[in-house]
């Protein structure tokens, strides 16, 4: 899901970067900034992009919390935190953890309160929590998270505030849109009044994407098999942590553009590196730019050389073939959303020799739900990939909700979803060795989809004839009988269970009653006459 946001220009983020690249270079602060974060900053997008979007575009206050989460990484360590630097005991027994993804594919930041306790040090565990959120991002590329506390068996006794509302602050202030969900599992009642107090801590943007969850609707946010046994899941998994593998130490690109004296040379500032920024992007304005989005799938924006409009016909535009062609799309150029039902289906057939690796990216990730977003496909074969447009959103008039499909091949054809992400994490669509295809959304009234309702509809009838339906009429009286009889059946009990509480209240009476109920008189005193 993730939260509403309003998605920033290139130009706006390549402008939030100069703010950063300046005021470095002119006012550095005491403590020099962590390399992975002064590299993440020159030459990535995604975090300066989250600022941006949580902050709806406000420049000024975008650079202002970018550089005070600067300070705050530096003076505590995240990109340092290892496990041998926090407390193992909270570590081991599992009452934070990682574990398997959402329905958005999204990792999972689960905590399990029960095993809470308010004498604990928060701070240690917050420090745990970072070192969570920061080994993931590490793996993952900064992908968004999903908190989900797991409040089954949870009572006052073990319901910390202080620890939640840290939770929240260290979210809200050093990972903007950085969250995909926040789900309460099984929340007892007697807890309402305690997370109405947290509820009115998160930004109002946060508030959208908060959801109060029971084992009846986990699985429309995390899938059954992800789901563990104690949320009504399949899956069996038991805690037991795992250390982060060794990273590389090689230094980054922006730690190692100048000289340490030199902080303009560090951030790219000198004549030689302005000038190649300059070359790059007069390349970007004639190429495909493209970039993820902190929305539920990848956005890609293509540059005005490749716009195209519903009426384009010429494939040779739509399709950029690589050495090989490997993909077969049908429909070719268009995703037909359906009127009645809002879906489009895109078949992809694998026509070369060996295993090929998709992955689909929109221009508008806010209005689509895509399943499979990416795969791989055995040679030969084909796979269906379904679009939903959402129900609360509308097709651009003018072709600019698009659909690029990426294709390359692959030797392994049983590598999993997380091989999968890092294939693509280290390829571009400008790549020869990538096969493109641009399809732009329409809406076809008289598309497949609803020929086929219509065709499911007419069997169905068809196959519902008269005796069908007797039968099924003969079924439904027979319940209707039985739902009848069980009700007389009920009123009777209550009638008899009526008569003889009845019956007992009269016993009771009869026992408590003057002299076991006998009607015989008490004497009668008179007042002595006066004198």
């Amino acid at each position: 899901m993730a939260i509403k946001v309003k998605v920033p220009t290139t130009a706006q983020i390549e402008e939030l970067r100069q703010r950063f690249n300046t005021k470095y270079a002119e006012a550095p602060p005491t403590v020099p900034f962590h390399p992975v974060d002064l590299d993440r900053i020159r030459n990535d997008h995604v975090w300066l992009q989250r600022f941006l979007e949580m902050y709806d575009l406000d420049m000024e206050t975008s650079f202002t919390k970018l550089w005070d989460t600067c300070i705050w990484r530096q003076s505590y360590g995240a990109n340092d935190l290892t496990e041998d630097k926090l407390n193992q005991q909270y570590l081991n027994e599992g009452s934070v953890f990682v574990h398997s993804h959402d329905v958005d594919g999204k990792p999972l930041l689960i905590f399990r309160v029960k095993l809470h306790s308010k004498t604990k040090n928060v701070d240690e565990l917050i420090r745990i929590v970072v070192y969570w959120v920061e080994r993931k991002q590490r793996e993952t590329h900064m992908t968004q998270l999903s908190i989900f506390f797991d409040m089954a068996g949870t009572g006052l006794a073990t319901m910390d505030l202080d620890f939640v509302k840290r939770i929240v602050e260290t979210f809200k202030l050093y990972y903007p849109n950085s969250l995909n969900y926040i789900l309460v599992f099984e929340l007892a009642w007697v807890l309402n009044a305690a997370f109405k107090v947290i509820k009115t801590l998160l930004p109002p943007k946060a508030v959208e994407i908060l959801k109060m969850i029971s084992k009846k609707d986990v699985t429309q946010y995390v899938p059954k098999d992800n789901c563990l046994v104690s949320w009504g899941g399949s899956d069996s998994y038991e805690f037991q942590f795992v250390p982060e593998p060794k990273r590389a130490l090689a230094k980054p690109k922006a730690a190692n553009a100048g000289d340490d004296d030199q902080p303009h040379d560090e951030m790219g500032l000198d004549k030689k590196n302005v000038e190649k920024k300059a070359k790059e992007i007069r390349r970007q304005q004639t190429t495909p730019f493209i970039y993820y989005s902190s929305a539920n799938m990848p956005k890609v924006t293509f540059s005005n050389s490749v716009r195209m409009a519903p009426h384009d016909s010429s494939n040779g535009k739509l399709h950029t073939p690589s050495d090989l062609v490997m993909l077969q799309l049908e429909p070719k150029e268009f995703v037909n959303i359906c009127k009645d039902n809002g879906e489009a289906k895109v078949s992809l057939r694998n026509i070369c020799n060996k295993p090929v690796v998709y992955k689909i990216q929109t221009t508008s990730p806010e209005k689509f739900r895509v399943r499979p977003r990416c795969g791989i496909i055995p040679q030969n074969e084909s796979t269906e990939v379904h679009i939903w447009l959402k129900s609360d959103q509308i097709l651009s008039s003018d072709g600019k909700d698009k659909f690029l499909v990426m294709a390359t091949c692959t030797s392994d054809s049983e590598c999993g979803s997380q091989a999968v992400a890092d294939m693509w994490r280290a390829k571009s669509s400008t790549d020869p060795d990538v096969e493109t295809f641009r399809l732009v959304c329409r809406m076809d009234e008289k598309s497949e989809c609803a020929k086929t309702t219509n065709m499911k509809s007419d069997s169905s009838s068809s196959e519902f004839g008269a005796d069908k339906f007797q039968e099924q009429a003969q079924k439904m009286e027979a319940q209707l009988n039985f739902t009848k009889h069980l009700q007389y059946a009920t009123l009777a009990l209550l009638l008899l269970l009526f008569i003889g509480f009845g019956f007992l209240m009269y016993e009771q009476m009869i026992k408590h009653s003057p002299a076991g109920g006998s009607c015989r008189k008490a004497p009668a005193y008179t007042c002595p006459k006066r004198k």
